[in-house]
């Protein structure tokens, strides 16, 4: 409305780009939320630190939203959607949490904690690009679970999200900021090594990470337990460099492949009832 609008092919191309990734990270998250019931909600309180910084991220972006809104920059309100999916959702959360969605045991706290977090970021989500995406928000609606405030009948009779308060302080995000370049840093070399064929999967790799800098060591080896789930490799050890810049290390994780979660542990083959698992897999088969 500030401009005669341009179209062309290639217009059309990168605005079709965009909208399949938004309508993407909600199919991925649908396809995720099977048998999820709102009102058995994980509290935030009690959901892992990774949950903690999604819900976070959206809080900022229903924020940001509502105010390109009110000031009717829509073009800003579409750049924090499609961003928020890409670089929060596809390229980070949803990545890492597929372990505790797939091989977690289906009504443990972590699995719960993971699908509360995707489901309240779904139905913000929904509400958000309601006003830009009218049609896709509310084929969306249709086909989530709703928790009992909401009016299941259409998007539009619901009222956009608020912020919460659910969020955390200044030091946590920081850290968290921190394992995320990490794992942007990882990354680089993870494929740098796919392509000399050292590994295939990820999940092949043991990865150390030599820290020269103190406050990022503290961080880091505070955080290793959590740090394999996030680079999607099966070990990471975190040493203290004397000097220069973080160095990332990447070779063949040792012990065998877990046939469930794909993971290579030395804990693959100990239990002669299953084999072909690791045990953390053999614990949850044994539950079925």
């Amino acid at each position: 409305y500030t401009q005669d609008m341009r179209c062309s092919d290639n217009i059309f191309k990168q605005l079709s780009d965009k909208y399949l990734k938004i309508r993407n990270t909600a199919r991925y998250i649908l396809g995720n939320l099977d048998g999820f019931d709102p009102a058995e909600s994980v509290a935030f309180a009690d959901m892992l630190p990774l949950d903690k910084w999604a819900v976070s991220r959206l809080q900022d972006l229903i924020e940001r939203v509502r105010t390109a809104y009110d000031n009717y920059e829509f073009h800003t309100a579409t750049y924090a959607i499609h961003n928020f999916c890409v670089v929060d959702m596809s390229n980070f959360y949803l990545d890492i949490i597929k372990d505790r969605l797939y091989c977690e045991p289906e009504n443990s706290v972590a699995r719960r904690a993971a699908q509360t977090t995707i489901y309240r970021i779904l139905s913000a989500l929904t509400r958000l690009i309601a006003p830009i995406l009218s049609f896709t928000a509310e084929e969306i609606w249709s086909y989530l679970p709703h928790a009992a405030s909401d009016d299941a009948k259409s998007v539009f009779l619901n009222e956009m999200p608020k912020a919460s308060g659910l969020t955390e302080d200044a030091d946590f995000m920081a850290k968290w900021d921190l394992i995320y370049q990490t794992r942007m840093e990882a990354n680089k070399v993870l494929e740098e090594k796919r392509n000399e064929k050292l590994i295939g999967k990820s999940l092949e790799a043991k990865v150390t990470i030599a820290v020269a800098d103190d406050a990022q060591y503290t961080v880091l080896s505070e955080a290793a337990d959590i740090l394999a789930k996030v680079l999607i490799v099966s070990v990471v050890s975190v040493v203290k460099a004397e000097s220069g810049e973080t160095t990332y290390t990447v070779e063949r994780a040792a012990g065998e492949k877990c046939e469930r979660c794909w993971m290579y542990l030395d804990s693959v083959g100990k239990n002669a009832a299953h084999p072909t698992l690791c045990a953390r897999c053999t614990s949850v088969v044994d539950q079925l």
